[in-house]
């Protein structure tokens, strides 16, 4: 049943609009299909075919009429709302994060990118690393919605930048997880508690964690990279 649902999606796809047709497939198509039909999460699976189209260098728009496409095929309708909402999500999210490894800044919430912080760790460390270390901040709780989860980006940079105000290096280490390298001094305290302090969304405060840098240059690009999937 699913790969007869696959090949009328497809043709309707091809039918409605869809450019590149050796294109067309992808796993996370048959794992759309599998939750259009009960046998899986449907936002989760919408969430993957966003950013597998993103990352085909397909177009919202023609990802959308092709998700649209499913539903139709499938006898399901239009697309529920949090179908199409975690579609734009995924696509979004999978689309805008080469252009933080291609420049310094994050283009939405103006912190260095992970390119940037792992040169600024490879100046550190031709140094010594001690007595500097890495604080973190992130939701305390889980964010889900995409309006959330941008609201909560760009107030947790906010919030670093209030506590961290001097020549610290300010990065966006996940989606929703920031960081600051600065020195383990007598005014870290004070910074630290006004970072935990801060709201970040609808008065939920920062989970903020305080970890040393490693000793060795290799062990604290593992740490950032620890930190870079998404909590």
């Amino acid at each position: 049943m699913e790969q007869d649902v696959l090949a009328r999606w497809r043709g309707r796809s091809m039918a409605t609009g869809w450019s590149l047709a050796d294109d067309w497939w992808t796993p996370e198509a048959e794992v759309v299909i599998k939750a259009v039909c009960g046998g899986c999460d449907l936002s989760q699976a919408c969430w993957g075919l966003g950013a597998a189209r993103a990352g085909a260098g397909v177009g919202i728009a023609e990802g959308l009429n092709d998700l649209a496409a499913l539903f139709a095929v499938s006898g399901a309708g239009e697309p529920p709302f949090t179908a199409v909402r975690s579609f734009a999500a995924g696509w979004a999210e999978q689309s805008f994060a080469p252009i933080g490894e291609l420049h310094c800044e994050d283009p939405l919430t103006g912190l260095v990118s992970l390119a940037y912080l792992r040169t600024r760790l490879a100046q550190l460390y031709r140094g010594s690393p001690a007595g500097t270390c890495l604080v973190v901040a992130e939701p305390s709780e889980r964010v889900e919605e995409l309006a959330e989860r941008l609201a909560a980006a760009l107030n947790l940079a906010t919030a670093l930048r209030a506590a961290f105000p001097g020549d610290e290096t300010l990065a966006l280490l996940g989606p929703l997880r920031v960081g600051a390298v600065t020195d383990r001094d007598e005014l870290l305290a004070e910074r630290v508690a006004r970072l935990r302090a801060s709201e970040i969304l609808y008065g939920r405060r920062p989970r903020v964690r305080v970890r040393p840098l490693p000793r060795a240059y290799g062990q604290a690009l593992a740490l950032i990279r620890t930190l870079s999937l998404d909590p």
